[in-house]
């Protein structure tokens, strides 16, 4: 008789076919679920590394869409998005073409940091939007916010007449 809690067979038990067979096959069961059970987890972890690189826009502009709340606030409610993208202080200064044009402190500490530049739509003077910049005379009818990515601190928010180049990525759902 042998002791059923080990698995292992031993005495008369061990020389009876039928028993040595049936514990064969129970064992080759308990490797095949063993087998299968591992193979399951290693597949979940594998696909859960896959996607959760991919669970972005698949653009570099996708790390900005944290910053929406923060521009949001700086704009105020009234104005329609229009769109965000993930590039520099510069690159907005380049587009307004500044020249002999008085560029803030914080933008111009901002030129070698990553920024995202937000855009909106709607009527705005410089008391209606936080930390104006307004590098042309008005009527202003779009308002670009830019804000550090690291920190999602407003460094500035400048208004223009018309929108210096397109954004991208904006959605519906936004207002």
């Amino acid at each position: 008789m042998g002791d059923q809690g080990s698995g292992v067979i031993t005495g008369e038990a061990a020389r009876d076919p039928a028993t040595r067979r049936a514990s064969w096959r129970a064992g080759r069961r308990r490797r095949r679920v063993v087998t299968a059970g591992v193979l399951l987890v290693v597949c979940a972890l594998s696909l859960g590394a896959c996607t959760s690189v991919r669970n972005t826009l698949g653009t570099r502009d996708s790390t900005c869409f944290r910053v929406l709340p923060e521009a949001r606030n700086a704009v105020g409610r009234a104005p329609r998005f229009e769109g965000v993208r993930a590039l520099s202080a510069g690159a907005l200064l380049e587009a307004t073409k500044r020249h002999s044009i008085a560029v803030p402190a914080a933008i111009e500490h901002a030129l070698h940091k990553a920024t995202c530049l937000v855009a909106f739509a709607g009527r705005f003077n410089l008391r209606s939007v936080l930390r104006a910049w307004a590098p042309r005379p008005g009527p202003y009818n779009v308002a670009i916010v830019v804000v550090i990515q690291a920190t999602t601190k407003v460094v500035a928010t400048a208004l223009l007449a018309r929108m210096p180049f397109r954004f991208r990525h904006s959605f519906a759902f936004e207002r």
